[in-house]
């Protein structure tokens, strides 16, 4: 059989892939773009459906509360009665004017101690003790300067330190210092 000759098929390859993959990219670009668009339709739908009415209570609570201050009414069967804010804070003001020891209030003795002053550091109660005009002491031995055993000096033996102060070999010293005992070494801070 013979017969006239035919082309020999030729498959464009590359026309092909183009082909598929302009298609595979537009195929995930649409589904993305309605993805999208499906979400921020129904996104507020969504989120009032997870969680709406949440903030319901909140907003009655301080719309209780703001109630509570704002207005003039009975505090149920107790037989008391409440008043504004306002008008609490002068009444507040009027009598600190009169007598501030009655600031803490009227079930409470008035408050007649002294306050700690504002100090930076430690807090000291009332004024600070005056010191003693005539040089003379007071009373309250100074604490001497604590020497280490080391230094004792050229004949290399320790003096003996003894306790100053009052009370039964209790030494008198300032909050935070510690004191070693004599001869042991230890520096003292």
């Amino acid at each position: 059989m013979s017969g006239p000759k035919r082309n020999p098929d030729k498959l464009n390859t590359i026309g092909v892939v183009v082909v598929g993959i302009c298609g595979a990219v537009l195929v995930y670009v649409t589904i993305t773009a309605l993805q999208a668009f499906y979400m921020n339709d129904t996104s507020e739908i969504q989120t009032m459906a997870d969680y709406g009415g949440q903030d319901q209570t909140a907003r009655g609570k301080k719309a209780d509360e703001l109630r509570n201050i704002s207005e003039v009414s009975a505090n149920g069967a107790s037989g008391t009665y409440r008043m504004k804010i306002d008008d609490a804070m002068k009444l507040v003001v009027e009598d600190a004017k009169k007598d501030p020891s009655h600031l803490t209030g009227s079930k409470l003795p008035p408050s007649t101690k002294e306050s700690i002053p504002p100090k930076f550091g430690r807090p000291t109660m009332g004024a600070p003790a005056a010191a003693p005009a005539d040089g003379a002491g007071s009373g309250a031995a100074t604490p001497a300067p604590a020497t280490p055993a080391g230094n004792a000096g050229a004949a290399g033996s320790a003096a003996p330190q003894t306790p100053t102060g009052s009370g039964p070999g209790g030494a008198a010293s300032a909050p935070g210092v510690e004191n070693a005992p004599a001869g042991s070494g230890a520096p003292t801070r």
